[in-house]
């Protein structure tokens, strides 16, 4: 299989735009572990036989037992996705009927059973995966030690770590001071040494915060997660430099004790609730874009957008089948709008949008239920503009 964390936006781009005549195969498989295997098998099975029935009672006969022929000599492939033997929690195939083109990917995140026939790949999932498991910094902390790991599409690895030094004790001063309760003693050795400590930790801190902001900007982590509890991981956070504090998530919980399962469980997680949260930001960040004329709402300004090359973030749901046309030069248009050039209706308007988006740099979103949400009045698609 290949590897799913090699997927550029060219590689995307140029995956979205193959095209077969007889038509493209999308699988995705939910192999998650904790999930009942067995269920999530029959579930495919019945769904690509359900595919399978649709094309032998429709259109023409000769592409009928054309596209039959090639499902059935795909079904053992599709099968195999889930069985024990594969790797990865979600599977996923894109298969040409008419050649030998096949690509496979498999990642640590699950995917939804989905079985799409199309004149060209059915995307939208992958992409909903990869917005979701784009890396983030996690950084354990504590007073004397720091792991620096990157979790990506549920995957985690350590980048780093770095410990407090031991540094020998300068002369203290010996001799006991003042009063205190009972049974305490106030020293200077004591004071020294309660100084020294909080010295060096705050010094410990400081190098940590420099190597959280140097991974982030050569990681490109849009999140960090910080776990150290109540104490350290606030003093942490307050150490990073003023941009990088809204990418923080503050985790209270002191992760470093967990073995390496239970610490991938708990921060996939906390970076779940996130990433939901997150969403429902962009949502209202769209809107209220559009709303002062600063970003596009509805197909109409988003396709006029995405023409110009002015997008800079596409939000649309992925499932809302948006209608449009294409002109000769590739000019997007929405619904019935006409332009200058003779333009025709275009059955995949929502691949056209987002390789439209990808071509020109455009970050790409897809959030279900956008279109019964926030973004219900426009359609469940809108934009950031670049200007």
């Amino acid at each position: 299989m290949a590897a799913i964390e090699e997927l550029d936006d060219k590689a995307l781009l140029e995956l979205s735009g193959h095209t077969d005549a007889a038509g493209v195969l999308s699988v995705y498989v939910n192999a998650d572990p904790g999930g009942d295997r067995n269920a999530a098998a029959i579930d495919l099975k019945n769904r690509y036989r359900e595919l399978r029935r649709r094309v032998a009672e429709e259109g023409p006969a000769e592409r009928r037992r054309e596209v039959v022929a090639a499902l059935d000599r795909l079904g053992p492939e599709v099968e195999e996705l889930a069985t024990p033997i594969e790797s990865g929690r979600g599977r996923i195939a894109f298969a040409a009927l008419g050649d030998d083109w096949v690509v496979r990917l498999d990642s640590q995140m699950p995917v939804p059973n989905r079985v799409v026939l199309d004149d060209g790949p059915f995307v939208h999932p992958l992409l909903e995966l990869l917005d979701e498991g784009r890396p983030a910094g996690v950084v354990l902390v504590s007073s004397d030690e720091a792991r620096l790991l990157e979790w990506r599409l549920g995957r985690l690895r350590q980048v780093s770590q770095l410990e407090q030094e031991d540094l020998e004790a300068p002369h203290e001063r010996a001799g006991q001071i003042g009063g205190g309760p009972a049974g305490q003693y106030n020293t200077p050795m004591r004071e020294q040494r309660k100084a020294r400590e909080r010295a060096w930790a705050q010094r410990f801190l400081d190098r940590v915060a420099e190597t959280v902001t140097n991974l982030t900007e050569e990681r490109r982590w849009e999140r960090i997660l910080v776990s150290g509890g109540d104490q350290w991981a606030e003093i942490l956070a307050g150490k990073l430099p003023e941009p990088l504090r809204d990418r923080v998530i503050r985790d209270t919980r002191v992760l470093a004790g967990l073995d390496d399962s239970g610490l991938l469980a708990a921060v996939t997680e906390r970076l779940h609730a996130e990433h939901t949260a997150s969403e429902r930001r962009l949502l209202e960040q769209v809107l209220d874009a559009g709303l002062s004329k600063k970003g596009a709402l509805g197909l109409s300004q988003v396709a006029g957008a995405l023409n110009e090359g002015r997008v800079a973030h596409l939000v649309y749901d992925p499932e809302v089948r948006y209608v449009g046309s294409v002109d000769a030069d590739g000019t997007l248009y929405a619904d019935t709008e006409t332009g200058v050039r003779r333009h025709t209706p275009e059955p995949r308007l929502n691949e056209r949008l987002v390789e439209r988006a990808l071509a020109t740099g455009a970050r790409v979103s897809p959030i279900e239920g956008a279109g019964a949400g926030v973004l219900g009045d426009a359609g469940g698609i809108g934009a950031l503009l670049r200007w």
